[in-house]
C-alpha cells in the first residue's frame, strides 16, 4: 500500500515558480496544479480556456514528512512571496494524508516530447522520440528539481541559447545560475559549449542535474555544484540565470562581473512589468540589451557585456 502526504495552497499563477522551488527544497516529490488542459473524459480542451489568475497548487511528500513543520516554514515564506507578487500572492488551503494515490506515475502520461525552438527537443527518458537531422534532443527527468522546459521562462531561455549558438564560434564556457534539473547548462553543452557549470542551492537539484548530464552524454562538459559562485574562479562567455527579478538585481554586480567582456547574459524568471527595471539595472553594470522575449506574463532578456 502506497501512502503519501499532500500540502495544498491557493496562489496567484505568477508565484507558481517560486512555490515550486520552495516545496522542492523542503522535500516534495512532485507537484500538480490546475492547468485545465484536459476535459472530463481526458481529451484535450480545444480551444484552451484563458488561465485563471488564481489556482491551487498541491505538493506531494513522503509519508514521514512533518506537515506541521512544513506549514510553519510556508507561513514564514509568505513575506518573501509578498515582496515579489503582492500581499495576497498565496494562502494555505489544506494538508492531507493519501493512501493508494497513483500520482507518482500517472503524471508521466502528460509529460511528452516537445520541440521548444528551431532545434531543441525536450523529452523524458520514458518517452521515445525519433529525431530528425538538426535536432538537439535533451533527455530531462525532473526528479526533485525544477526545469523540464514546459515553463515559459525555461522555454525562452532555451530559445535564446539556440540564437546565441547560431553564430560560430559560440560561447566556449557557460554558467547556469539556479540550474535545477540542469536543463539550460546541459543545453549549452549540447549546443557547443566546451564547459558548463550549473549552480543551485539545493543539493538534490545538483544530484538531479548531474544525473541528467550523464543521460545526455555531456558529463565531461557539464558539472553541477551547490557551492556559491564566489568559490569558483574566472569569467564565463555565457551566463544564464532563470531566477526572480529581485534576486537578479541583488546579484547584478556579481553576475555581470563574472561575464567575460563581449560575453552574453540570458536573464529570465522576470515578470513582464519588471523587465524594464532589470534591463536598466544591468545596463548600469555595463550589460547592453540585445533582444527581449515575452511569453504570457513572463519576460526574458538577452544582453551582452560591453567589451573593455
Amino acid at each position: 500500500m502506497t501512502r503519501w502526504k499532500s500540502f495544498t495552497v491557493e496562489t496567484r499563477r505568477e508565484a507558481i515558480d517560486s512555490l515550486t522551488h520552495f516545496f522542492l527544497t523542503h522535500g516534495s516529490l512532485g507537484m500538480a496544479y490546475d492547468e485545465r488542459q484536459f476535459g472530463p473524459e481526458g481529451d484535450p480542451i480545444d480551444p484552451l480556456p484563458p488561465p485563471e489568475e488564481v489556482t491551487q497548487l498541491t505538493a506531494y511528500f513522503p509519508w514521514e514528512a512533518n506537515l506541521h513543520d512544513l506549514k510553519k516554514a510556508f507561513l514564514e515564506f509568505l513575506p518573501v512571496l509578498a515582496r515579489s507578487f503582492g500581499s495576497e500572492s498565496s494562502a494555505f488551503v489544506s494538508a492531507a494524508e493519501i493512501t493508494d494515490f497513483g500520482w507518482a506515475e500517472n503524471w508521466k502520461e502528460h509529460f511528452k516530447p516537445r520541440k521548444l525552438g528551431k532545434r531543441i527537443v525536450v523529452r523524458p527518458s520514458w518517452e521515445p522520440y525519433e529525431s530528425v537531422p538538426g535536432d538537439v534532443v535533451l533527455t530531462i527527468d525532473p526528479g526533485q528539481a525544477f526545469g523540464t522546459g514546459t515553463h515559459e521562462t525555461t522555454r525562452m531561455c532555451l530559445q535564446f541559447l539556440e540564437e546565441v549558438y547560431e553564430s560560430s564560434p559560440g560561447p566556449g564556457s557557460a554558467l547556469d545560475l539556479g540550474t535545477g534539473t540542469g536543463i539550460l547548462g546541459i543545453a549549452a553543452a549540447k549546443l557547443g559549449a566546451s564547459c558548463a557549470l550549473g549552480i543551485d542551492t539545493d543539493p538534490k537539484a545538483v544530484e538531479t542535474a548531474e544525473e541528467n548530464a550523464k543521460v545526455n552524454g555531456v558529463q565531461d562538459r557539464f558539472a553541477a555544484s551547490f557551492m556559491p559562485l564566489s568559490t569558483f574562479a574566472g569569467a564565463y562567455d555565457l551566463i544564464v540565470a532563470n531566477i526572480l527579478a529581485e534576486i537578479l538585481i541583488d546579484m547584478k554586480n556579481e553576475i555581470v562581473s563574472r561575464c567575460a567582456p563581449g560575453g552574453f547574459l540570458i536573464l529570465s524568471g522576470i515578470l513582464t512589468e519588471k523587465s524594464d527595471w532589470v534591463e536598466a539595472e544591468f545596463g548600469g553594470e555595463g550589460a547592453r540589451l540585445l533582444k527581449r522575449k515575452t511569453d504570457g506574463q513572463w519576460a526574458a532578456l538577452l544582453l551582452r557585456r560591453e567589451a573593455h
